[in-house]
């Protein structure tokens, strides 16, 4: 078996490393959605109230998704997981599958999207919807941190999970 074969170790991840890779991660893709934004709308003009502007929407994410999808597929390590050392597996411990990196993706995304939904509403005056979506988090994290793999609802629906790495070793590159 060549080493990008062989099953990793099964130590979890926990909720504070996750988060630091989400942002760490979050402003890397940050960066590559600005150039392709930057692109589009300098090639085309484009606009909010453009007709082709959900095909952009959908270039976004498609972006954002390869940006993920590769690194998770291939070495299972993103930048920001490099430095946390945080690497995505699948259940059985080997890599990741295109289908599973957009089962996950799809899903992280969609948690990301509630959060957004019930900031909005908690700006709106809304308080009984943010009040409900807050709920729903905050049991999501619950879970998480109670999980004895500290799986996220995305974790389990893929069938990925993320793992620590050992970390470098004095004088070790």
């Amino acid at each position: 078996m060549t080493e990008t074969a062989k099953p990793y170790s099964h130590e979890p991840v926990g909720l504070l490393r996750r988060m630091a890779c989400w942002m760490y991660d979050g402003l890397l893709a940050l960066s590559a959605l600005m150039l392709t934004t930057l692109l589009v709308t300098v090639a085309t003009g484009l606009t909010v109230e453009h007709p082709l502007y959900p095909a952009y929407v959908l270039l976004i994410l498609g972006v954002a998704f390869l940006y993920f999808g590769w690194f998770w597929t291939h070495s299972g390590i993103t930048l920001a997981m490099q430095t946390w050392r945080v690497r995505l597996v699948g259940f059985d411990g080997y890599r990741v599958t295109w289908v599973q990196a957009l089962r996950r993706f799809v899903l992280a995304m969609s948690q990301w999207m509630l959060l957004l939904g019930g900031l909005q509403a908690w700006r709106q005056g809304l308080w009984p919807v943010a009040v409900v979506v807050a709920l729903i988090l905050v049991a999501g994290l619950i879970w998480t941190l109670r999980h004895p793999q500290k799986f996220m609802l995305h974790d389990r629906w893929s069938g990925t999970r993320l793992i620590r790495l050992p970390d470098h070793k004095a004088g070790q590159v």
